[in-house]
């Protein structure tokens, strides 16, 4: 059932969840592009390089730059789908009330933490840019590979407001939550 449309997600976080759920469709999109290109693109090269000895280092520089965009890019949905890493020996023996009152706490550090490391991501883009500076291979300005990074973050900030207004309203992260 699309979560939007379960009882008591309507209002602001039922046009939250639609929201998120569409922007979790476009980033799946996106990233398995990219992953798909990459392999492409991997595969090329090798084809290039046995059987025609041409190789070319903005091919190489494209794949693993696509590899950095697609994993990035796909770090916020992580968030409110609650899929990162976590230790929760602690948090586990928590009751329920306890352990969404400490996740809002740890999201709201969260969220601070990344407007700062936003910020400074940001300022290293704008650094790249002004010394215009290239990549390895001198066919590529540094920023545009770089430009994962600031990115990343900010759909990461977006996620986690997301999920600190999830969690401010009392709606279930995910279809385990709600069921808890």
């Amino acid at each position: 059932m699309n979560e939007a449309r379960r009882p008591g997600l309507s209002g602001l976080v039922g046009h939250m969840r639609n929201i998120e759920t569409w922007l979790n469709r476009v980033l799946g999109v996106i990233a398995v592009s990219l992953v798909w290109a990459s392999a492409t693109l991997a595969f090329v090269s090798v084809v290039l390089r046995y059987l025609f000895g041409a190789s070319y280092g903005i091919v190489e520089e494209l794949c693993r730059f696509f590899i950095v965009y697609a994993v990035l890019l796909h770090f916020g949905p992580l968030i409110t789908r609650n899929a990162h890493l976590t230790m929760t020996v602690v948090t586990d023996l928590l009751p329920p009330r306890a352990r969404r009152v400490f996740d809002l706490v740890l999201s709201i550090l969260l969220a601070v933490l990344l407007v700062f490391l936003l910020g400074a991501a940001w300022r290293w883009e704008a650094g790249l840019l002004a010394m215009n500076l290239t990549t390895m291979s001198g066919e590529m300005k540094a920023w545009i590979p770089s430009a994962a990074l600031p990115l990343g973050i900010a759909l990461a900030l977006l996620y986690t407001l997301f999920r600190v207004i999830y969690r401010l309203a009392g709606a279930p992260l995910n279809a385990m939550e709600a069921e808890a």
